[in-house]
């Protein structure tokens, strides 16, 4: 399947995410998740996820903290439990990192069970979102889905309702979709693209400066919102752009980097207004910061997909495929 159809069908994989991680969570006890520190970990878009996650823990008044699955490769009790995610459950880094702890109690986020990351963990929760592409689309948010019911289990009450994420997700792509022109005109031939934004939406920025570089093939990375006030948006000019997500200080970083010719897509649940180098996408806010991030990556999606057909790349395949990061199918 084509990247942009992977994208568009987000509403229906989300759907039959929402189904399939709610009947596994009805069988899984949380209560390990009650105290204690709980460690959120991937790696790739999967780490990118985890902070997202994290940041949503920390919002329901839990101790939690991403970490990248090479740095729990060695031990070391870091953490009273652990989320581990994959999509293809195959990723040998939250493998052994699961395995060198084998003292915490695991919960594995995968796409479809029966892999290496659903045996290792001691609770699996399975998101069934289908077919996706390269990048990951439906992947990446179902993902998401999952550890999203999983906080408001171990919260003890939903943050949203979210049988109505599908059809909001349907909004938020009709309206990004009809922004792209505008996009394709201010991000043409940018030399390198930053992504900003602050907490759970850090992680966000992360997931989309992945999708940039594996689409386009644009220098892309991530920053904090605050962290980049402080040097690293100093090589930015005219012939970069920024993607930046939030709705507080993001706002004026947006408008400051469109002054000096950036090109910017702001993503927001603000009324702000475009102006001269800035696109604005109003996304609906969410209590949850996991929904949030689920809309606010669509967008990202979709930009990525226009970058990448300006690019001549459409739907390529990653030209640097490893070797050694996978386990193998038995």
């Amino acid at each position: 399947m084509s990247y942009r159809a992977t994208i568009a069908r987000q509403p229906d994989s989300l759907r039959d995410s929402i189904a399939a991680a709610s009947a596994d969570l009805a069988q899984i006890d949380v209560s390990p998740m009650s105290s204690g520190l709980i460690g959120v970990t991937g790696i790739g878009a999967s780490f990118a996820a985890a902070t997202v996650v994290a940041g949503e823990f920390q919002r329901i008044g839990k101790r939690a903290q991403a970490i990248r699955a090479v740095d729990l490769m060695q031990g070391g009790n870091f953490a009273d439990s652990i989320i581990a995610m994959s999509a293809g459950g195959r990723s040998i880094e939250p493998v052994t990192a699961i395995k060198a702890h084998a003292e915490c109690v695991s919960f594995g986020i995968t796409k479809e069970g029966n892999n290496p990351l659903s045996a290792a963990v001691n609770a699996h929760i399975h998101f069934a979102s289908g077919s996706d592409a390269t990048p990951s689309s439906t992947g990446y948010t179902g993902t998401l889905v999952a550890a999203g019911l999983l906080a408001d289990k171990v919260a003890g009450s939903p943050s949203v309702d979210w049988s109505a994420l599908p059809d909001l997700a349907a909004d938020v792509l009709k309206l990004a979709g009809a922004r792209m022109d505008a996009l394709a005109a201010i991000f043409k031939d940018r030399r390198a693209i930053d992504c900003v934004g602050a907490g759970s939406s850090f992680g966000t920025a992360d997931g989309a400066s992945l999708l940039i570089r594996e689409a386009a093939r644009i220098p892309a990375g991530p920053s904090d919102t605050l962290h980049y006030l402080h040097g690293p948006m100093e090589p930015m000019d005219a012939t970069t752009g920024v993607v930046i997500i939030g709705d507080t200080r993001e706002i004026k970083l947006a408008q400051d980097m469109a002054a000096i010719g950036s090109g910017v897509l702001l993503i927001t649940a603000e009324d702000v207004p475009d102006a001269q180098n800035l696109v604005v996408i109003k996304v609906p806010a969410q209590s949850s910061r996991i929904a949030r991030a689920i809309l606010d990556i669509l967008p990202a999606q979709l930009l990525a997909a226009t970058l990448s057909d300006a690019a001549g790349l459409t739907d390529t395949k990653f030209r640097y495929r490893q070797t050694d990061t996978k386990i193998a199918a038995a």
